[in-house]
C-alpha cells in the first residue's frame, strides 16, 4: 500500500525514519519497480549504512558525522554537489569504457580462436596449432596494453558539454553500448576481420608464396653452416606473421572505438615553468599504449624468445630459434603483409560504422557530431577575435587596416 501511493509521486520525503526503516525502502523499490532500476544510495552517517549498503550504488559523504558512510559506500565524495559530476561525467565515462572493454576482451580472444579453429580444419582437425605455445602464451598481455589505456583514458564527450547537455546520460540509462544491436554487430566484424585476416594472410604464405625474397637476398649466409635463409614455409614463420598481423588489427580497433586519442606535448620532458603542466599531463599515452607497449613489445618478445632457443639449447624453446630474425629481417613478405592485411580488415570496420552513423545514429553519436560543430565555432570565434585586436592594435600605431577578411569570418558563421 505504501508503495503503490509513492510510486504516484514525482518525490517521496520520509522524515524521522530509522536506519533499518531507510534500508526498506531502498528494498521496496528494488523489489516491486519493474522493470528493476538500478538504485542510488547517498548518506553522510552511520545511520545511512544499511541504506547505503542495500542499494545498487553506495555514495557515502566525508563529514562531520564520521566515517562510516564513507566505508561501507562504494564511492565516497567530499560534498553533495560533487554527486553531479559523479554521474554524470565519471559515472558515464567509466560505464562507456568497461562496457567496450568488455566487449573488446571478447572480440580478441575470439579473434585469436579464430585463426586456430580455421588452421585447425585445415589439417584434418589434428590439433596442430597455427601459433606457437609460448606466443599464444603471451597474448593476452601484449593484446591487452591498448585496451588497457583505452580503459584509463578515454574520454566520450567532453565535461563543459555533458554539463550543459545532462541529457545524454540517457544513452548509459538506456545500456546503449551493450545492447543486443551493438554486440551482434561486434560478432559480425570478428568473423569479417578472421575471413579478411586469413584470405590475405594464408594463400600468400602457403606454398611457394613463403619463399620471398629477403632486404639482403635468399642466399644472405651462403656457406654450409649457415644455409640461405629467405625461405618462409615453415609453420614458425607462417603463425609468427599471422601473429603480426592480428596485433595490428587488434590495435586498430582499440583505435577506432576510442573517442579521444591523447598525442601529449612534445618535448615529453621539460624543465620549462611556463608550460603551465607537469609532465603527467606530457606523456603521449596513445602512443605509449597502442605501438610501444604492444607492436614494439611484441618484436621484442618474438627475438627474446628466438634468442633464448639459440642460447640455451632447451627443446621447449628450440622450435622458435632465430624464427624472428628469419621472419622480419630477411623477407620482405611479412612487411607487406603487416601493412595491407590489418588495413584491408579494418576497412570492414570503418564502412560498417560509416554505415550505421549515417542512418541508425545513436544519441551519442549525434551528441558528439554536435559538440564538434560547436567546437569548430568556437575555434572560428577565437580566430575572429583576435584578427578584431590585431586590427585594433594596428589601428593605434597608424596603420591602414582592412576589415572585409574579418567581416566575411563574421558572416559565414551566422550563416552556419
Amino acid at each position: 500500500m505504501l508503495f503503490a501511493v509513492a510510486n504516484r509521486c514525482d518525490s517521496v520525503i520520509a522524515c524521522r525514519v530509522s536506519p533499518k526503516q531507510k534500508a526498506l525502502l531502498v528494498r521496496l523499490v528494488r523489489s516491486y519497480v519493474s522493470p528493476t532500476p538500478v538504485t542510488l544510495a547517498i548518506g553522510d552517517g552511520a545511520n545511512d549504512v544499511g541504506m547505503i549498503q542495500e542499494a545498487h550504488v553506495g555514495v557515502g559523504i566525508s563529514g562531520l558525522e564520521g566515517q562510516q558512510a564513507v566505508n561501507a559506500s562504494d564511492f565516497s565524495i567530499a560534498q553533495f554537489r560533487f554527486l553531479k559530476e559523479l554521474l554524470l561525467i565519471h559515472g558515464r565515462w567509466n560505464f562507456i569504457r568497461m562496457s567496450i572493454t568488455v566487449l573488446f576482451s571478447f572480440y580478441k580472444n575470439a579473434l585469436l580462436a579464430g585463426f586456430l579453429a580455421i588452421y585447425s580444419a585445415r589439417t584434418l582437425y589434428s590439433g596442430t596449432p597455427v601459433f606457437d605455445q609460448w606466443v599464444i602464451s603471451m597474448f593476452n598481455f601484449v593484446a591487452a596494453f591498448p585496451i588497457v589505456f583505452f580503459s584509463f583514458f578515454d574520454r566520450s564527450l567532453e565535461k563543459d558539454y555533458i554539463m550543459k547537455h545532462p541529457e545524454v546520460y540517457a544513452s548509459t540509462m538506456n545500456n546503449e553500448y551493450i545492447k543486443n544491436r551493438n554486440v551482434i554487430r561486434w560478432i559480425t566484424i570478428c568473423f569479417v576481420h578472421i575471413c579478411v585476416g586469413w584470405v590475405l594472410c594464408g594463400p600468400a604464405l602457403s606454398g611457394s608464396g613463403g619463399n620471398s625474397p629477403g632486404f639482403k637476398g635468399l642466399m644472405v649466409r651462403n656457406d654450409r653452416a649457415w644455409p640461405g635463409d629467405g625461405e618462409g614455409g615453415d609453420l614458425k614463420s607462417f603463425g609468427t606473421v599471422i601473429y603480426t598481423v592480428m596485433i595490428i588489427l587488434l590495435g586498430y580497433k582499440a583505435l577506432f572505438e576510442s573517442r579521444s586519442i591523447i598525442i601529449g606535448s612534445f618535448p615529453y620532458c621539460t624543465c620549462s615553468k611556463r608550460k603551465g603542466e607537469g609532465f603527467a599531463n606530457r606523456i603521449p599515452y596513445t602512443f605509449i599504449g597502442f605501438i610501444i607497449l604492444s607492436f614494439l613489445f611484441w618484436l621484442f618478445g618474438s627475438y627474446m624468445y628466438s634468442l633464448v632457443g639459440r642460447t640455451t639449447k632447451s627443446t621447449d624453446f628450440g622450435n622458435y630459434t632465430d624464427v624472428a630474425m628469419h621472419v622480419f629481417d630477411r623477407r620482405s613478405l611479412t612487411w607487406m603483409l603487416a601493412l595491407m592485411a590489418p588495413i584491408a580488415a579494418a576497412m570492414c570496420d570503418v564502412a560498417g560504422k560509416l554505415f550505421a552513423n549515417m542512418f541508425f545514429p545513436t544519441q551519442t553519436q549525434i551528441h558528439l557530431e554536435i559538440a564538434q560543430k560547436e567546437k569548430q565555432e568556437e575555434i572560428a570565434q577565437l580566430r575572429i577575435q583576435e584578427r578584431r585586436q590585431t586590427a585594433d592594435l594596428d589601428l593605434e600605431d597608424g596603420q591602414p587596416i582592412f576589415m572585409d577578411a574579418v567581416n566575411e569570418s563574421e558572416q559565414g558563421i551566422e550563416m552556419r
